[in-house]
């Protein structure tokens, strides 16, 4: 059951209960009892489907923290060319030996899985693109 279903158990049961108040004493014994069992039939079938709405809520948590989690590793850095486990973290930068001067910068990345390095140029303004 969802939520929307145990909720309506639960407005189900809150009837009966008004029911029940408004009962005079002078009714049979028989058609209270009869009041009685069918408020606890419905106040189970309420537990039960809070209980898998709570399951349901834990499951959905489970996997956005999982899903944010792939989100994070993959967005950390670029994944490595090798071992295409790891990713590869700036680990030195520095003014290219060319470019330098127009801002050009060269960075040693690493795996941080496998070890392998590579450098790449890095170029804030765009200018080796054009």
């Amino acid at each position: 059951m969802d939520i929307a279903a145990g909720l309506a158990l639960l407005a189900q049961a809150t009837g009966i209960v008004k029911d029940l108040r408004a009962i005079d004493k002078s009714f049979d014994v028989a058609l209270l009892k009869s009041q009685m069992a069918e408020l606890y039939g419905t106040l189970a079938d309420v537990k039960i489907a809070l209980s898998d709405a709570r399951e349901t809520i834990h499951e959905k948590e489970r996997k956005i923290k999982e899903l944010g989690d792939k989100v994070a590793a993959l967005t950390s850095g670029e994944a490595c060319p090798i071992c295409n486990e790891g990713r590869m973290k700036i680990t030195a930068s520095g003014p290219h030996p060319t470019f330098g001067r127009v801002g050009v910068l060269e960075r040693t990345l690493k795996c941080d899985k496998c070890g392998h390095t590579e450098k790449h140029l890095y170029d804030p303004s765009g200018l080796t693109k054009r």
